[in-house]
């Protein structure tokens, strides 16, 4: 299965994400984009501090969501906003879920984005757990 995680710059959500899900679903072809990211930019110090911490693999460098990536089996967005953007811009016909929502949880994905490194560890901590539901669901 192909899976994108979307945050907003793709630098910190989905990239923890991406690491996070390449260990925990093996299988699976994991990619991580932003809505609004500048391609090739580097995650920040901090999320790849946790990713490193947790020895897991350094994530892709940032891309910007395209037309393309609607080709994914599913697309596992951050928050309710980013599942609207990406409707609001390419319809509902795509396999567009928030990954709380996918894993029949509530809440959202908070941005650490500016955060503290506890604030990145309990980001990374939320998406491991979610990610770990992910996997008993495939």
């Amino acid at each position: 299965m192909k899976i994108i995680f979307v945050c907003t710059g793709n630098t910190c959500r989905s990239p923890i994400a991406e690491s996070i899900a390449t260990v925990l679903l093996p299988n699976d072809s994991i990619q991580s984009r932003g809505l609004f990211a500048m391609n090739g930019q580097s995650i920040t110090p901090e999320a790849l501090e946790v990713i490193l911490e947790n020895n897991l693999p350094e994530p892709s460098v940032s891309q910007i969501f395209s037309q393309d990536d609607l080709k994914s089996d599913l697309i596992l967005t951050m928050t309710n906003n980013h599942k609207r953007q990406l409707i609001s811009q390419y319809g509902t016909e795509y396999p567009i879920y928030t990954l709380c929502e996918y894993v029949s949880e509530t809440g959202e994905i908070d941005d650490p984005f500016g955060g503290s490194i506890d604030t990145y560890r309990h980001t990374f901590n939320q998406l491991y757990s979610l990610i770990n539901k992910l996997k008993h669901e495939e």
